[in-house]
């Protein structure tokens, strides 16, 4: 998937010059000479999923691009995201900060939309609360392990006020992650209190990824009997699949990714902000 970025199937020019017409339709029209199928997939439509201001850089605005995929060979077609920036007569695919000269397209994520609200994603709080949290994390990113027991901790404390919603996201990287993630997922069906904070407070270490192990681990730190034929029942799989599908609908590309109230919230802090003594 990662090789099938707008980033890689456009050609390779920075920035490009575009032509007459509204600002959308002269977009969609470079997407559609530009962004290029591999022998293994068809393009099958190209359009744009809404767009911000970049405040940043006045009269630039980035689009949220969705690219639909048929699999040559395959009845199966995907639908991939990206971002892609323009003034309206030049388009660019990133920026990069002139202070630490990292890219600024990760700042940009389209929002949390109401269709991916999902009850059963909730894990602490009030459905009906007035600020709805969305979290989406891996069990062994370092930051999440910080960040994820403090934000449940918070909004158990003030349930009224807010509700938060948790989205399993492996990352690559942690290569072990989805057995922690499906091992969390079948002690939580056996009735199991607080799986989510306790693997965030685990210090689990793997030197390679190895299912069994991992899920040894697992059961040795929580105390459960979990076996390797439970958590690969088909329900398990396709919770984390329908978790992953939000992922890449909303082109998340690290974790903890927080939405507060449907925004983005790179710093995760505006959530406090809203808490009413």
């Amino acid at each position: 998937m990662k090789s099938l970025t707008l980033k890689l199937l456009m050609i390779g020019l920075s920035s490009s010059i575009l032509f007459a017409g509204t600002i959308e339709d002269k977009l969609l029209n470079f997407l559609t000479k530009t962004v290029k199928a591999t022998k293994s997939y068809k393009i099958k439509n190209i359009r744009l999923d809404g767009s911000e201001d970049m405040k940043e850089i006045p009269g630039w605005k980035v689009y949220f691009v969705k690219i639909d995929l048929d699999l040559v060979g395959k009845d199966k077609s995907i639908t991939i995201s990206d971002k892609i920036f323009t003034n309206g007569v030049l388009v660019s695919r990133d920026f990069l900060s002139i202070d630490n000269a990292r890219s600024v397209k990760s700042n940009f994520v389209p929002d949390f939309k109401d269709e991916f609200y999902n009850k059963e994603n909730i894990i602490a709080g009030n459905e009906d609360a007035t600020n709805k949290l969305v979290v989406f994390s891996d069990p062994l990113c370092p930051f999440c392990m910080s960040f994820m027991p403090d934000i449940i901790n918070f909004v158990k404390a003030h349930p009224e006020q807010f509700v938060l919603y948790y989205y399993h996201f492996p990352l690559n990287i942690h290569p072990n992650s989805e057995t922690l993630i499906k091992a969390s997922l079948v002690a939580k069906n056996q009735g199991m209190k607080d799986v989510d904070i306790k693997v965030y407070e685990e210090a689990f270490d793997f030197d390679e990824k190895n299912e069994a192990k991992a899920l040894e681990a697992f059961n040795k730190a929580l105390g459960t009997q979990i076996t390797l034929e439970e958590i690969n029942q088909l329900d398990i799989k396709k919770k984390i699949e329908d978790d992953m599908k939000i992922v890449n609908e909303l082109g998340l590309n690290g974790t903890p990714r927080l939405f507060t109230n449907g925004k983005i919230d790179n710093h995760r802090t505006m959530y406090k902000q809203l808490l009413k003594k």
